[in-house]
């Protein structure tokens, strides 16, 4: 009661002082406590939990795998009614997207005038370790505003397909890394490679080409890693180059691994994954040969050799990856469990409820001083063949013009 009699015989000058003071003072305690990461994407204002020793974190965009720290946010919606406003686009196929070049991520929207739409997003997730890769790495979900009051709809993460209304998971979060040829179990993954920088190197409503760039070091040898991204308006696939080149002054070799437990179909969930190659099914943990084949993937269409998927219904669709050009695996694989292939003579099921998987691995591949390797994949939905009903790698058109000419400009 005597604070407030204070209050009213104080003039006002002072008590708008005292006010302003009391705000700033509020305001300097927060920041001591809130770690203020904004990366310019300006999704919104976001304040989630904080870690490593911050009690509170506020950011202009969160990631697949950060919602459980969120605590409160304000959405700026209106800017992407604003960026996607395509009405001169509707009757023709287009692409809509989002590219953070300092931060190393965003996401591609392919919209199509059949109502049909497909999604790719970027470096927008935490990997196994808790960190966020930089770059063009397959994975994530889209902005928080894109799903207006309907929540995170975790079916339109990583590469996914929309078709009567629905939504499709085609892949998830990929899982890559390089290891030197000398101990390839000691993979060193994305979030951990020095993050270069990255552009958009050709944009336009039909078509769109991204590079990311990347060092690391592989047995004391500098390595620079360029990611090439190059995706069509209509198309459901993208392609991926990756140059790995020895930028030290004396030899080194590298293994690569490309892999991922897609949840084909709907989210968090392998039931009804069987791989494939043309004209054949996987049912069984096995072995691809990588010379006589040159795409394989996941189908989602069930097991029967997993019993409580007798009589389910799956969504029919199927994803793909094929290595494209001279520089090919040395092993691709489907299995219940990441690196631990088994050849389909041993009759082990694709039957883990959550963790069937697809991965590919190219090496040893030697590198002389300044000498490069590209691997090239087509990564996407598989298409059916009408004959067979089986998956079928989509028809594609590869500029390889283009592609070489801006692969080799881009230093």
């Amino acid at each position: 009661m005597r604070l407030f009699s204070l209050a009213r015989t104080l003039p006002r000058s002072a008590l708008i002082k005292i006010c302003i003071i009391g705000t700033i003072v509020v305001a300097s305690l927060l920041l001591s406590i809130t770690r203020v990461n904004f990366q310019g994407d300006l999704e919104g204002l976001y304040l989630l939990r904080g870690v490593k020793g911050w009690t509170y974190e506020l950011r202009d965009d969160v990631y697949l795998g950060e919602a459980e720290r969120l605590i409160a946010k304000v959405e700026f919606r209106w800017l992407h009614d604003l960026r996607n406003s395509d009405s001169k686009n509707a009757n023709s196929a287009h692409l809509r997207y989002k590219w953070n070049t300092r931060g190393g991520h965003g996401y591609i929207h392919n919209v199509n005038p059949d109502g049909t739409e497909f999604v790719i997003c970027i470096s927008r997730f935490l990997d196994s370790s808790g960190k966020i890769p930089r770059g063009l790495f397959i994975g994530g979900e889209l902005p928080q505003p894109i799903y207006g009051n309907d929540g995170v709809r975790l079916n339109e993460t990583g590469m996914a397909y929309k078709q009567g209304g629905k939504w499709y998971h085609i892949w998830c979060n990929a899982n890559e890394g390089i290891a030197n040829s000398k101990s390839p179990e000691k993979m060193i993954y994305p979030s951990e490679w020095d993050f270069l920088g990255s552009k958009v190197l050709f944009s336009s409503r039909k078509e769109i080409v991204l590079k990311s760039s990347h060092q690391t070091s592989l047995d004391g040898v500098p390595v620079r890693i360029d990611r090439f991204l190059f995706h069509n308006a209509n198309d459901r696939y993208l392609i991926l180059a990756i140059k790995v080149k020895n930028i030290g002054d004396k030899p080194t070799g590298f293994f690569y691994v490309y892999g991922d437990e897609p949840w084909l179909g709907d989210y968090g969930t392998s039931a009804g994954n069987v791989g494939w190659t043309e004209g054949k099914l996987y049912q069984y943990a096995g072995v691809v040969d990588p010379i006589a084949q040159t795409t394989a993937g996941i189908a989602d269409i069930g097991n029967p050799l997993s019993p409580y998927e007798q009589g389910r219904n799956f969504s029919g669709l199927a994803n793909f990856i094929s290595w494209i050009g001279m520089v090919r695996p040395s092993l691709v694989y489907f299995a219940n469990k990441e690196g631990d292939p088994h050849d389909e003579s041993e009759k082990i099921p694709l039957d883990s409820p959550n963790n069937r998987v697809i991965f590919g691995q190219w090496g040893p591949t030697k590198l002389a001083p300044q000498e490069s390797a590209t691997i090239i994949l087509a990564i996407g939905m598989a298409d059916r063949n009408p004959k067979t009903g089986l998956p079928t790698q989509p028809k594609m058109t590869l500029n390889w013009d283009d592609m070489n000419k801006l692969m080799r400009d881009e230093k």
